[in-house]
């Protein structure tokens, strides 16, 4: 066993330009999102590149709202976990297609929310936890496969992981990590120290190796039979941590200062940087782009709060930027899901606490921001081959109701099908003219009576004008709409009716 001590950071480090390279883990599957940090490293990175606009292609609806997922299996089908709502049963888990057609939904029967991570492997067979105390395999119609009894509840943010001959692995409430054969047995369970409750375990680029924290303190080393390796002593650090391509594990502690570290295979310092002086631990779990660059999530621990920023660090620790999420003070905030990007380095993420979701270039520039309108995101988002963007947010538990819980984000409507994109309850037509100055016309029509909302906002997402508001019949309607008070630019229109939502484009130019 080795601890690691502040005399590591002695050694002398050399440094090159890095390329990050993705790592091929057949037991996983062949799909653009197969697991919620998309792959067993935990980079949260892929190549496909994402939405430039905040276009909604589609949205859906679960009453029970959505907790874990989506991740994206074969066809590009989407498989998510409701939420737990107060007296409402929400023991529910879901399948859509690509185009936002229901599949399926599995009912586990035990009342309890499926809300741990979701993983897919090679055979298409959907691994996912529950807080009623049981690992799923589900197959890809629907069909329960097995179900695994462990010593205590899979924990909402428990993220399950797979290695290379197919074992899957997973952490229960107790403490437990257990490795757990594709068929269903359990291979193995340990408990080192304080547990690793809440945690999730993460592999080295080779297979060879699993990470994952304490729940206390320290992150420890595995050899694939559950032996230790080597520990790292440290502080208390969240969920868990990454590893770029060339087996670099990148953690972050908490402490005064909150510290950014990069550790090497072996166990010792690469590293370390201080975060923010009074920075405290989050939830959120770093991503790392095709350049090294890291960027994570972190907040302010001074009273009042006053900062929120996603923040950006080289392969070799050097500060690059800091973006603020610009919530006030009065306001809280927080991002738990695990951070994203797609291939040229744009980071997605949502809010927790149901302010907005963010698209932020790798120069930490916003490229937009839409508001969530208190509908909370815990898990991750997942991005299509085509560059879809699908996300699941909930409302409150304590509230009885809900609605729009599934978006697909795109830069334009034609990557999803028009036909099937949303029931046929309403459409909205392209405005005309456009481009237009100083104003121009929206079509919509209804195909049945029912309360309408019409809201123009701006490319960050900040309304600008609500023209509509009010309950129509059905029938075809023309709307007029004058930019005599906007300037020039891009703009979006977005038509709300009943459960659903659609937006499109326009651009004044004076």
């Amino acid at each position: 066993m080795k601890l690691i001590t502040a005399f590591c950071l002695l050694f002398t480090v050399s440094f090159y330009a890095q390329t990050q390279v993705d790592i091929d883990w057949p037991t996983l599957a062949d799909s653009p999102w197969p697991m919620i940090k998309h792959d067993p490293q935990f980079t949260g990175r892929t190549k496909n590149i994402g939405p430039k606009s905040p276009i909604v292609l589609w949205s859906a609806h679960r009453e029970n709202g959505i907790f874990s997922g989506p991740v994206i299996g074969e066809e590009g089908n989407l498989y998510f976990g409701s939420y737990a709502q107060l007296f409402m049963e929400t023991d529910r888990f879901y399948s859509y297609t690509p185009s936002g057609n229901f599949r399926w939904e599995y009912i586990t029967g035990s009342e309890r929310p499926p809300q741990s991570g979701i993983l897919i492997d090679s055979s298409n067979t959907i691994y996912f936890g529950s807080i009623d105390s049981n690992f799923y395999a589900m197959n890809p119609d629907g069909t329960l496969k097995w179900k695994c009894q462990l010593g205590d509840w899979v924990e909402e943010i428990a993220m399950p992981n797979i290695d290379l001959e197919g074992n899957l692995y997973i952490t229960d409430y107790n403490g437990y990590l257990y490795s757990i054969a594709s068929s269903g047995e359990i291979r193995w369970q340990v408990r080192y120290e304080s547990g690793f409750r809440r945690m999730s375990s993460v592999f080295s680029p080779d297979g060879q190796s699993i990470y994952i924290f304490g729940a206390d303190s320290n992150m420890f080393a595995l050899n694939l039979d559950g032996s230790l390796n080597w520990k790292f002593s440290c502080n208390k650090s969240l969920r868990a941590p990454l590893v770029d391509s060339q087996g670099n594990i990148y953690l972050i502690e908490s402490g005064v200062p909150q510290t950014l570290h990069s550790i090497n295979n072996a166990g010792f310092v690469n590293w370390s940087t201080a975060i923010f002086e009074s920075a405290i631990p989050t939830n959120s779990i770093p991503t790392i782009d095709y350049d090294g660059n890291i960027y994570l999530y972190c907040k302010d621990s001074l009273e009042p709060i006053k900062e929120r920023n996603i923040l950006s660090y080289t392969h070799e620790g050097e500060f690059r930027w800091s973006f603020n999420l610009e919530i006030s003070e009065n306001e809280f905030d927080e991002i738990w899901q695990p951070l994203i990007c797609d291939g040229d380095g744009t980071i997605y993420f949502g809010s927790s606490y149901g302010h907005y979701y963010y698209a932020v270039d790798k120069n930490g520039n916003l490229l937009w921001k839409i508001p969530l309108n208190g509908m909370q995101l815990d898990h991750t988002s997942a991005i299509a081959e085509d560059g879809t963007l699908y996300f699941g947010v909930h409302v409150n538990s304590l509230f009885l109701t809900t609605s729009r819980t599934l978006f697909a984000i795109g830069d334009s409507v034609t990557s999803v099908s028009e036909s099937s994109q949303l029931p046929q309850q309403f459409s909205l037509e392209q405005n005309y003219p456009n481009p237009f100055n100083p104003s121009t016309i929206i079509d919509y029509s209804l195909v049945e009576p029912g309360y309408v909302e019409i809201i123009i906002s701006d490319i960050l997402g900040h309304e600008i004008a609500r023209p509509v508001s009010e309950y129509k019949t059905s029938g075809e309607y023309s709307l007029q709409f004058d930019s005599n008070q906007l300037s020039s630019g891009v703009y979006f229109y977005s038509i709300l009716f009943g459960d659903h939502i659609k937006t499109k484009k326009m651009i004044i130019l004076k």
